[in-house]
């Protein structure tokens, strides 16, 4: 078994890394250097995602605003954001041997599930978001991926979140129990936006006879007529 990231240093202190990554590059002492206008996108990132954007709506965003990824591309793919919100190193920290090569011959790198020991830097680099705003996206990556299933129609799926809304997945219905999902009711050419259960999208009144729930201008909910 031969070693990952880690390059078999193990000591504690400052350990260089692949500056590869969307919001560094390498400086001219050879240590990581800030890229302000690529960590400002990084720091929008974070900031979309703690407002409520789940990972689709920030591809959207992106996407939308013409930002380019670290390559130029205007297309981001799922993982590169999810990277970004979960890799230390923007926080100035380093987990060392994520990784390893399995066999020296073959070169098979495999994720390291405990088979070797991890090393954690604190403080390692200059940070582009603060320790606090990072733990913060984890303790809400954590949080959505403990929602339940709330359709069998693929609309969501288990542990995803798909809402910006304060009350998504928030409301549940009283008299069968799926959560509420926000849509656009258009009644006599006038649309509005109102709460539904989700059963009763899906599969009508035979499954649930509750009506829609609307926002009054005092945040209040308020049942509207079918």
């Amino acid at each position: 078994m031969c070693g990952g990231d880690c390059n078999n240093v193990c000591e504690p202190g400052r350990s260089p890394f692949d500056i590869n990554i969307l919001g560094y590059r390498k400086g001219e002492d050879g240590e990581p250097e800030i890229v302000p206008e690529e960590a400002e996108i990084v720091l929008k990132i974070y900031n979309l995602y703690l407002s409520g954007y789940s990972v689709k709506q920030i591809k959207e965003y992106l996407e939308q605003n013409n930002i380019p990824t670290k390559k130029g591309k205007s297309q981001w793919g799922f993982n590169v954001i999810s990277n970004i919100l979960t890799n230390e190193r923007y926080c100035g920290d380093m987990l060392l041997q994520k990784t390893f090569t399995e066999n020296c011959i073959t070169k098979k790198v495999k994720k390291n599930r405990g088979e070797m020991a991890k090393y954690f830097i604190a403080n390692n680099h200059v940070p582009i978001v603060s320790s606090e705003m990072f733990k913060k996206v984890q303790r809400e990556m954590s949080r959505r991926r403990g929602k339940r299933q709330t359709s069998d129609k693929g609309i969501t799926s288990l542990g995803k979140y798909s809402g910006k809304f304060a009350l998504s997945e928030l409301l549940v219905c009283g008299e069968c129990g799926s959560p509420y999902k926000r849509v656009t009711w258009v009644k006599n050419g006038v649309s509005r936006k109102v709460w539904r259960c989700l059963s009763r999208v899906e599969h009508g009144k035979k499954f649930c006879t509750q009506p829609r729930l609307w926002t009054k201008p005092n945040c209040t909910l308020q049942f509207a007529e079918d």
